[in-house]
């Protein structure tokens, strides 16, 4: 390993948590930004660390960083086929994160040359790297969501505007993708249109309710827009959001497009496309849908 990786935390005042004898490298990687559109993506923080490492101890350096995610890989897996993966928030640990696992892919690639093939989470769920031009993509396993009533029921409260369906993954860890609008044979630009999902505005506190209420259980809502269903072009929009595991709305979403993906295969036959997420930061994710598998990039 190269040495001068261990002083790669960009923070101008190192943290104490940085001194602790377990922590072997740290550094920042951003993923899903796109400058000629003005998305800035989303950030992690990289945590390379000995045997040792506590739960109670990663949740600590989570909550001490201003990145949506801190990824934890054991130095002694990062040079092996498989490594073990976990992601944290400030306020919990993080069941699945696309960004998170890509942003980690991507700095070992550029400061070690070389990344493990399949990332492991906590649940097992396998998250394969395929590296293209020194980039690392990220394939996962599509998760197929189902028609819902939940867009005539308890969701027709939380959101501004009307709900045209909705589809979920299930009553437990699961997504809900909710559409709105028409659909739109427009190109891309940086113009607000008057039906954006900017515009959306969301009942954060009736969101959270209704998880802890039990009335569904779901890991995440993601508000989802077509602009352009030309297959060589095209482009939906979408919003996620998460307030019950303390992230009112996430800025760059690797990991919904496992459901998105094959969603709009069945509504538009589209087996790639750009996704504008229209956080405040804003992303752009590419993906292509194959044989039951979405790789992101």
């Amino acid at each position: 390993m190269q040495a001068k990786v261990n002083t790669l935390c960009l923070a101008k005042r190192k943290p104490k948590w940085l001194t602790l004898r377990l922590i072997e490298f740290t550094s920042t990687e951003s993923v899903f930004y796109s400058p000629a559109n003005n998305l800035k993506g989303s950030s992690a923080l990289i945590v390379i660390y000995k045997n040792g490492l506590t739960s109670k101890t990663m949740q600590y350096i989570a909550s001490q960083s201003n990145h949506p995610a801190t990824v934890f890989l054991n130095q002694n897996e990062i040079t092996k086929r498989h490594c073990n993966i976990r992601w944290f928030n400030q306020t919990s640990e993080i069941k699945r994160c696309g960004h998170g696992t890509l942003a980690a892919a991507n700095f070992l690639i550029k400061y070690f040359g070389y990344c493990p093939e399949v990332f492991t989470s906590m649940s097992n769920e396998r998250f394969t790297i395929r590296v293209k031009k020194q980039r690392a993509q990220l394939l996962l396993k599509s998760i197929e969501p189902k028609k819902s009533e939940l867009a005539k029921g308890e969701l027709k409260s939380v959101f501004s505007s009307a709900i045209k369906a909705a589809y979920s993954t299930g009553d437990k860890n699961g997504y809900t993708v909710v559409l709105f609008n028409e659909e739109f044979n427009k190109e891309f630009s940086k113009d607000v249109e008057k039906d954006d999902l900017k515009s959306l505005h969301v009942d954060f506190k009736a969101l959270s309710k209704l998880h802890k209420n039990a009335i569904i259980a779901i890991i995440a809502i993601i508000a989802l827009s077509i602009k352009n269903k030309d297959k060589k072009n095209a482009i939906a929009h979408f919003r996620y959001f998460a307030p019950q595991f303390g992230v009112n709305e996430d800025s760059a979403t690797g990991s919904a497009v496992s459901v998105i993906a094959p969603l709009l295969f069945r509504l538009h036959g589209l087996n790639k496309a750009k996704l504008i997420q229209q956080s405040n930061n804003g992303a752009l994710l590419n993906y292509e849908f194959n044989n039951a598998q979405v790789v992101i990039y």
